[in-house]
């Protein structure tokens, strides 16, 4: 099956080093890179990694200055801009630094032949940390609630289902809003891989924050819902993001 791969960069030359063979070796199609600002050198070395295998598909380089004023999320306007441009209905995305299982192959093949339309693949995070052990618990216990950041899903049901004004409310969990979006009309599966994350989280606090108020905002979640989240991640943090988000009335994504 012919497939797009989307993946925005900034100034990530030295993960690209161990992230490209990886990317590649998929062999898709169409690699669409959104190059963020990027002031390294992260779009010479894919035009050079590109000649060095003899790429036959299609490498497109969208770079980005500035993004429209209505975007909350840099994020979410950068994955879409390169579904947008994309000219397969099955795309990957991808980041440039996660080397990706080559696993996840048997899942391109196989895409489309039920009504999947959307497929989050697990990642490992290098080094691994405490988030990653917990997610493999809750996934036991929710397995709907379970989904990375990674996945495969049909540009067509994409448009059909995810709202651009909802798209462009979201402070955070981009990737969430689209593959809950896509999972009220149409089958999701979650598929833990061995693909690896290579960057480290810094700021656990700051993330699991981000976690509550997303959990707010875009998941909608119960308040006894986070408050067991956040006791199940040993983190309290998160429900503290909760919590302000919901005081502040942040508005709410469909």
């Amino acid at each position: 099956m012919k497939f797009s791969i989307v993946l925005p960069i900034h100034n990530e030359e030295e993960n690209l080093r161990y992230t490209l063979k990886s990317i590649f070796d998929l062999q898709p199609d169409e690699v669409i890179a959104v190059l963020d600002n990027c002031t390294d050198h992260s779009k010479q070395m894919l035009e050079a990694y590109t000649r060095q295998i003899n790429f036959r598909g299609r490498l497109q380089l969208l770079e980005v200055k500035e993004i429209p004023k209505e975007w909350n999320y840099r994020v979410a306007y950068l994955f879409r801009h390169g579904y947008h441009v994309a000219r397969n209905d099955a795309i990957l995305t991808t980041a440039a630094d996660i080397v990706l299982d080559q696993n996840v192959k048997r899942h391109i093949r196989e895409f489309g032949r039920d009504d999947v339309k959307i497929i989050s693949f697990g990642l490992i995070p290098y080094p691994l940390d405490r988030i990653y052990f917990a997610r493999k618990l809750i996934s036991l216990i929710l397995p709907r609630s379970t989904f990375s950041g990674v996945f495969l899903f049909s540009k067509k049901a994409w448009l059909e289902t995810e709202r651009e004004e909802d798209a462009q409310r979201v402070l955070r969990a981009q990737d969430t809003l689209m593959f809950r979006s896509i999972r009220r009309v149409y089958r999701a599966r979650h598929v833990w891989t061995h693909s690896l994350h290579l960057r480290s989280r810094s700021n656990e606090s700051k993330f699991y924050y981000s976690r509550g108020m997303v959990s707010y905002q875009v998941t909608h979640r119960s308040d006894l819902f986070v408050f067991l989240s956040s006791m199940v991640y040993l983190h309290p943090k998160m429900f503290a993001g909760y919590r302000h988000a919901k005081r502040m009335k942040i508005r709410q994504v469909r």
